[in-house]
Formats: C-alpha cells, structure tokens, sequence
C-alpha cells in the first residue's frame, strides 16, 4: 500500500484502462454563468436544469493590443445534479463542469434544419464556495 493510499496494482489496472481506451467524449470546462438555472418538471417525473456558461480566451489583434473573444455553452443537468443548483447558484457564478458533448437536430417551425450543441453535466462545482 502506498502512503497516500493507493495500492500499486490498482494504479496499474487504471493506467491499462485509459491506455486502451478507444475513444471518450468528455468536457471540462470552467466559466461563469450568465443566468440564473432553469428549473423544469419533464412529464416523466425528472427534473431538468438547463444553464448557459461564458468561457473566455484571448488573443492578440494585429496592432499588438489584446482582445476578449467569449465563447457561450449550453449545459443540461438532470435529476439530482439539477436540484443541487437551486439556492448553491446564481447568476454570475464562477463554475467547473465536467461532461460530454451532445449534438441535437430539429426542424424549425419554416422546415429548416437546425443544429444544437449542449454540454450534458456530469458533475458540477461552483468554485465561489
């Protein structure tokens, strides 16, 4: 046994695990909501939380000054992930979430295609706390 805890051939077993592992949807992202969550009753009896994120990254123009260019992200949370955000977040809430990427389709009510990309929550973190 290790001194922090772990036994050597777990490790191992882990290590063989990701190694072999084919391919994996995962996000992290960490970012600031925009929004207060929405809270909703699906007709099946599970509760939806639907949140929006603002992540930003920077870059340099031309002339050498730099620029903000923020990216918005649409997050889903079911059950009991998406009763924990009522009273624990708030608009302005500096956040981590991990999850996977979903993509969705739809015909808009003209007979359009439309396309959605949604982050659907696996685990959430309001790092304010």
């Amino acid at each position: 046994m290790h001194k922090n805890g772990y036994c050597f051939r777990k490790f191992q077993v882990l290590l063989f695990k990701i190694i072999n592992m084919k391919t994996k949807n995962f996000v992290q992202l960490i970012g600031y909501l925009g929004d207060d969550p929405e809270i909703h009753n699906t007709p099946s009896g599970q509760t939806l939380g639907y949140l929006r994120v603002a992540t930003d990254h920077y870059r340099k123009k031309e002339d050498g000054s730099a620029t903000t260019i923020t990216t918005w992200h649409d997050i889903k949370l079911w059950n009991k992930l998406a009763q924990q955000l009522l009273g624990n977040f708030i608009k302005g809430s500096h956040v981590l979430i991990e999850g996977e990427i979903q993509y969705r389709t739809f015909l808009d009510h003209v007979g359009h295609k439309r396309y959605i990309t949604e982050i659907k929550a696996a685990k959430i973190v309001n790092l304010d706390r």
